[in-house]
């Protein structure tokens, strides 16, 4: 569930903005729960919790939208703001308290969607992912964040997270290692799959993932160190 919120004072424009998330939402298949304000002032009183996106019309008679968008900063950091204007010399401002994008009134459908994607797009890559797996019949996640490394030791596979606790699974390395495929992990050897982003340092055939050291299969140290690099150049 996606949850919008948007504050617009013109009837016409609200109007506008409702039916095009409706049709974005229909489009892209996503279900949505979208609150709707007449100004600033009120939006403020009765903020929705949990807020994903919120549409804000910079030009509001009772409080404008950049004000409320810097009392909103105070106490919700993540949301994604997308300011709608008529007049794109407002975006400077917008930087102060991380605006998205902005939209510039008369809003068209194809821009209003373009913009949707790309918030969308960002709070994907700031939202925490997990992995589902199971350990005598029971089922268990943790989030991919916080998983250091994957170790397979007597038939037998542990999931190590980053706080020192350890979780088990009846899953065989090599399916936890498919399930991480679109993730930074990378099977250095073939008793580990490891976490490209915990990795510290390197040190001839180990890593060091915390203060574990971890084997590098001579047979897999080339392709990994690509991997590796690959991924730090990323970051960069």
């Amino acid at each position: 569930m996606l949850r919008i919120t948007y504050a617009e004072d013109e009837k016409q424009e609200r109007e506008r903005i409702d039916n095009y998330l409706h049709t974005y939402a229909q489009t892209k298949g996503l279900a949505l729960d979208i609150s709707c304000f007449e100004d600033g002032e009120k939006l403020l009183e009765c903020y929705p919790e949990k807020t994903d996106i919120l549409l804000l019309d910079i030009e509001m008679k009772q409080m404008d939208g950049m004000t409320a968008a810097r009392q909103i900063r105070e106490f919700d950091r993540r949301v994604q703001i997308l300011f709608v204007t008529n007049l794109i010399s407002y975006a400077i401002e917008g930087y102060e308290v991380q605006a998205a994008d902005f939209l510039v009134k008369p809003i068209r459908y194809p821009v209003f969607a373009s913009r949707m994607d790309r918030v969308l797009e960002r709070i994907q890559v700031n939202q925490p992912r997990f992995l589902l797996t199971s350990y005598a019949k029971e089922k268990s996640c943790c989030q991919i964040q916080e998983i250091a490394y994957i170790e397979s030791a007597n038939k037998k596979t542990y999931i190590h997270l980053t706080d020192g606790t350890v979780q088990m699974s009846s899953e065989p390395l090599y399916i936890l290692e498919e399930k991480l495929s679109d993730e930074p992990f990378y099977r250095c050897h073939n008793a580990f799959v490891v976490n490209l982003a915990k990795i510290r340092s390197m040190d001839g055939a180990e890593i060091l993932i915390g203060q574990t050291r971890i084997p590098v299969s001579k047979y897999r140290k080339k392709d990994f160190l690509q991997a590796l690099t690959g991924f730090r150049g990323r970051m960069l």
